[in-house]
């Protein structure tokens, strides 16, 4: 089976983040990858062109940023993504990246760091089943979700996935989780993820820097 990803993006964005993300994704067998800059033919009639792909692809990503919030095509191709009801996943850097609005609002997006877009790939296809898991440790890819919680809901799901390896945490494991806790307000305003997490944060607090663990015990 193939599935075809459509990447929607502003020029005035860092456009070889679109690219990247194009190769990345087509690194898998499977998968074909569109954005505009890189595959439509100088002198075609680029809408036609646009619009083909758009009624072939299985997912359409959009890059949020403001830029795109701002692009005129951007909104076009969203709107006619919404119309064909073709999957939407908007994608959101961790550089100059916004949470979706407008069209875009209503769907879940997927943080992706832009100094590491190869796994951020990676780890999209193995959420979506796509492909299967291999070298990637199960405990990063559940602290990678865990860091992508876009709601006070899926952030209290995440921590229990992740916690269900909580024997195996090595130090930087807990660390990391740390790290993410306190720069993610739908954990650290999630109800059903604080119990577990003040837990780890008390538990471990000798290995955890003082000031991040009075942070956390401030907020909670």
């Amino acid at each position: 089976m193939v599935h075809k990803i459509f990447i929607s993006y502003s020029s005035r964005y860092n456009k070889e983040i679109a690219g990247d993300i194009k190769r990345y994704f087509e690194e898998y067998e499977g998968i074909e990858c569109f954005v505009a800059h890189d595959d439509i033919i100088p002198g075609s009639k680029w809408e036609k062109e646009i619009i083909e792909k758009l009624n072939s692809a299985d997912f359409f990503m959009p890059i949020q940023t403001e830029y795109l919030e701002a692009s005129y095509w951007c909104q076009q191709e969203a709107g006619y993504a919404i119309a064909k009801e073709i999957k939407i996943v908007p994608l959101i850097p961790d550089t100059e990246g916004t949470e979706p609005v407008g069209f875009y609002a209503k769907f879940q997006g997927f943080k992706i760091k832009t100094n590491d877009l190869k796994n951020s790939v990676k780890l999209w296809l193995i959420k979506e089943n796509i492909i299967q898991e291999d070298e990637v440790s199960e405990i990063d890819k559940r602290i990678f979700l865990f860091a992508n919680s876009n709601s006070f809901e899926e952030a209290g799901k995440t921590t229990k996935s992740l916690f269900e390896f909580e024997n195996k945490f090595k130090k930087a494991d807990i660390l990391k989780i740390v790290d993410v806790t306190l720069s993610n307000d739908q954990i650290l305003d999630s109800h059903s993820a604080r119990p577990q997490l003040r837990r780890l944060f008390i538990e471990h607090s000798k290995i955890i820097p003082i000031e991040k663990l009075e942070k956390f015990l401030k907020y909670n």
